[in-house]
């Protein structure tokens, strides 16, 4: 067998070449978009392998200088510990239910038989493979995501291929019936999982092969075939982390149709001069433009990201200049000197210092160790309701009622 690699039809990028075959020819030559938080992500995923690996808690490891520079702070130590203990208390569980689990970190699983890349592999975070007593078994793939980034894990089609991987790599021993597919976002506060039959794993890996093949075969033809429109599927998921996002002509087509052509007025003809009257866009037009702009955030932050890399970098955009921008806060450039210059003017402690009483967290964390105490503090604390915000009609949470404040105000039926 060859080498492995990682894929260029990759997992992680699957939601780019499954739906938009162009993406993987648009993104050569394409400057990578690694960010600080990616970083910082991939730092927490080596934290969390230490820790499965050795059996100790995050905070175990304070000090320890991870492979990306960072340095295990609390904070840091604290998300890898919310996805840790979710995955001990989940292998807890099946194991006071009898069932055996056999715990697999960092797993290179083999996805050629789905790319077509000779050797290709994607590397899964954990991966629980569970014996029952009648020695049946099933398999979770587990994923930690470590951003704010709301991912979904129903038919994920990252932990599909790590599960489709998983079934031809361990399947050699033992048959696997279900699979269940779960995503941890410790920053998001929760954990999703999707149940799925071993047969809807392999029905999906169908479908996605010859997407795989038309990606990779129009990556091959760059430079002797000129990308299609067909090709093309711009959309705020597909888009989404697409390297080529800034300089992507179906994005900026669909973006134009939104925000120039698509506001239109629904075949709603004004008649009179403008100056007497003006048409209003109908409700229900506003309401179709509504998915697409997320998408358009992201493009124009895709736009002005890859302008300031350019400038930055000492190549000239057209249009645009590079002037300073507003200067930082004042600060003392020595404390010590402030300090001691203060007190030599006999400056009172309350016009030097100003002291505040730490929020809840670290507070929490002091006292985890003391049940009774950490009892007693949990009963001060609150927490503000999520503030209203308007969501895609096929948005999981549940819709929350919005009564009208007419006390004061005429009411105007059918405004649009």
């Amino acid at each position: 067998m060859a080498d492995q690699y990682h894929a260029l039809a990759s997992p992680s990028s699957a939601a780019k070449w499954l739906y938009c075959a162009n993406s993987l020819a648009m993104e050569i030559g394409q400057p990578n978009s690694s960010s600080g938080a990616a970083d910082l992500g991939t730092d927490k995923h080596e934290l969390l392998t230490l820790c499965m690996e050795n059996e100790h808690d995050a905070m175990a490891y304070q000090g320890h200088i991870l492979k990306r520079g960072h340095t295990v702070n609390k904070e840091l130590a604290h998300d890898v510990q919310t996805v840790l203990d979710s995955v001990r208390a989940r292998i807890s569980g099946y194991e006071l239910l009898g069932l055996s689990v056999q715990v697999e970190l960092e797993q290179d699983l083999l996805i050629e038989h789905i790319t077509g890349e000779e050797g290709a592999t994607g590397r899964g975070d954990i991966v629980l493979i569970v014996s029952r007593p009648d020695h049946s078994s099933f398999m979770d793939i587990i994923d930690a995501k470590f951003g704010y980034q709301e991912v979904d894990a129903e038919m994920n089609p990252q932990l599909l291929m790590y599960a489709s991987g998983a079934l031809e790599k361990f399947g050699l021993t033992e048959e696997f019936d279900n699979v269940t597919l779960a995503i941890e976002q410790p920053l998001r506060g929760y954990i999703e999982d999707c149940d799925i039959t071993s047969e809807d794993v392999k029905a999906w890996v169908e479908w996605a092969k010859p997407r795989a093949v038309r990606a990779l075969m129009i990556h091959k033809m760059v430079g002797e075939r000129a990308l299609k429109d067909i090709d093309f599927t711009p959309s705020e998921k597909t888009c989404q982390w697409c390297k080529a996002k800034a300089v992507c002509p179906a994005l900026l087509a669909k973006v134009e149709e939104t925000i120039g052509n698509g506001f239109d007025t629904d075949g709603v003809e004004i008649d009179v001069p403008i100056a007497e009257t003006v048409g209003l866009i109908p409700l229900k037009s506003l309401g179709k433009k509504f998915e697409n702009l997320e998408l358009i955030e992201d493009w124009i932050k895709a736009v002005r990201a890859r302008i300031e890399l350019e400038v930055f970098a000492g190549r000239a955009v057209p249009g645009v200049k590079v002037v300073a921008g507003k200067r930082g806060n004042r600060g003392w450039s020595s404390e010590d000197e402030a300090e001691a210059m203060m007190k030599k003017f006999k400056m009172k402690v309350d016009q030097m210092y100003a002291f505040k009483l730490l929020g809840p967290k670290p507070i929490l964390e002091a006292l985890k160790d003391q049940p009774r105490r950490l009892k007693q503090i949990e009963s001060l604390i609150v927490q503000a309701d999520g503030k209203p915000h308007v969501v895609l009609e096929s948005d999981k949470r549940p819709a929350i009622e919005i009564k009208p404040i007419e006390d004061g105000f005429e009411t105007v039926d059918d405004l649009c």
